[in-house]
């Protein structure tokens, strides 16, 4: 079955990662989905887009918590902290709150209208929420709000004068190689006094080995589009829901290295390409499914279940 209209062909560390996972998820999240908002596509397509829609309650979290942040003005600041951790858990709890009555008494809409609507993973697959993941979403909430208050990052923000906050889009990219290879950054300052360049990233999970390709892709982001050596180029990763933060320096060692693993990550997507011009996928059937404990929290299951 060809795709009308395919996506343009593009790269990211998340492409590369659910294409490393199961190559049959990879399918339905980049190719087979695609168009699926659309009334006059395939049932397949409908059904991918829609699943594709879903997210898991910790991803909300994350989502909330990165939004309260972004919205946190260093500038104007004549409340207490006390007063500015109260508002920014309200933020959150509502727009969790939101999140959850949209999934709760809106499924029926959410079906006709995905991406106007939120579905939950944990409640699609069992109709409600369990207690152990409110406990565990509460514990986040707290744990993510008190440690970005007292963050490196929050600190050195304070003397905002000394400082240049630099704007981002959501998904900031560079061209390597004729791809487009998109980055996410959370937050890009600038110290005008050093020349240092200091890229931010929100963990709102539990703390995980970082990955030298996402640092690496960070730095090179930099080092392209501001013209600027690695070492003036700082990658803190701050990790909200234990505390504490690491920072690194890229070496040029490590920027090779990840042009290595772009290289023979982008031969391995083009294996599963029938025409690369147009990136027309091949048939769904050539994209195999690795059975793994994580399919029980996959999105994608109920169309392998169809499929095996």
């Amino acid at each position: 079955m060809l795709l009308a209209n395919p996506p343009r062909f593009s790269w990211s560390l998340a492409r590369h990662n659910q294409m490393i996972e199961c190559p049959r998820k990879y399918a339905y999240q980049y190719y087979f989905s695609h168009h699926g908002w659309l009334s006059s596509s395939t049932e397949l397509a409908k059904q991918a887009y829609r699943l594709k829609k879903i997210v898991t309650l910790p991803l909300l979290v994350g989502q909330a918590v990165k939004q309260a942040i972004r919205n946190y003005s260093f500038t104007t600041n004549t409340e207490s902290i006390e007063e500015h951790m109260t508002a920014m858990r309200n933020f959150i709890d509502q727009e969790l709150r939101r999140a959850y009555l949209q999934t709760r008494d809106h499924g029926d809409d959410w079906y006709h209208e995905p991406n106007v609507y939120t579905m939950m993973l944990e409640y699609y697959q069992k109709g409600y929420l369990a207690d152990y993941e409110i406990q565990q979403t509460k514990t986040s909430i707290e744990r993510c709000v008190t440690s970005f208050f007292r963050s490196k990052t929050f600190r050195e923000l304070q003397s905002i004068d000394l400082i240049q906050i630099l704007p981002q889009e959501a998904f900031c990219s560079v061209e390597l190689n004729s791809v487009k290879v998109f980055v996410s950054l959370d937050l890009l300052y600038h110290k005008p006094t050093t020349n240092e360049y200091i890229i931010v990233n929100w963990q709102t999970g539990k703390q995980a080995h970082d990955h030298l390709t996402q640092l690496a892709l960070c730095a090179f982001y930099i080092q392209q589009t501001y013209n600027v050596p690695l070492n003036v180029i700082q990658i803190r990763n701050e990790y909200l829901y234990s505390g504490g933060s690491h920072t690194y320096y890229v070496t040029a060692k490590e920027i090779d290295a990840f042009h290595h693993t772009i290289k023979e990550s982008l031969m391995n997507m083009h294996l599963y390409i029938e025409h690369s011009e147009y990136n027309q996928p091949k048939p769904l059937s050539a994209f195999p499914m690795k059975q793994s404990t994580r399919c029980k929290q996959c999105v994608y299951q109920e169309l392998c279940e169809k499929t095996d």
